[in-house]
């Protein structure tokens, strides 16, 4: 009995393994659980790297512009140092996402996004 429940176990295994390869989630070379596993959580890391990128050059990009929208004024103060003065409370925008998930891409919905001054880290 515990032969026939290994054998039906093991072709599970396969199984999901041929799924995850035909998806693009694990690598074609990967013949156990363990080193899917590992692709996986290597894919889930490259992912987050690149979406941290992505958020950082958008939130960038989005200061800028309130900047050159006059929502935040630059001046000395009276020692010389540079200050940056808000005159909103946030900086929102709306998004939809283009997202890879394997071979797949998917669009998430658009989705507001908004940075505070605190998030900004400035004096509130």
């Amino acid at each position: 009995m515990a032969d026939i429940l290994e054998t039906h176990r093991i072709i599970g295994i396969r199984h999901a393994l041929k799924q995850f390869k035909e998806a693009g989630l694990v690598e074609d070379e990967s013949f156990y659980p363990s080193e899917a596993v590992d692709n996986v959580q290597d894919e889930m890391l490259s992912v987050a790297q690149t979406w941290y990128e992505i958020g950082a050059k958008r939130g960038a990009v989005e200061i800028l512009n309130a900047m050159l929208d006059g929502k935040f004024k630059i001046r000395k103060d009276a020692k010389g140092n540079m200050e940056i003065i808000a005159e909103v409370n946030n900086i929102s925008w709306s998004k939809r996402l283009k997202v890879k998930i394997g071979n797949e891409k998917r669009y998430a919905k658009k989705q507001k996004y908004v940075l505070t001054l605190k998030d900004l880290e400035f004096d509130v």
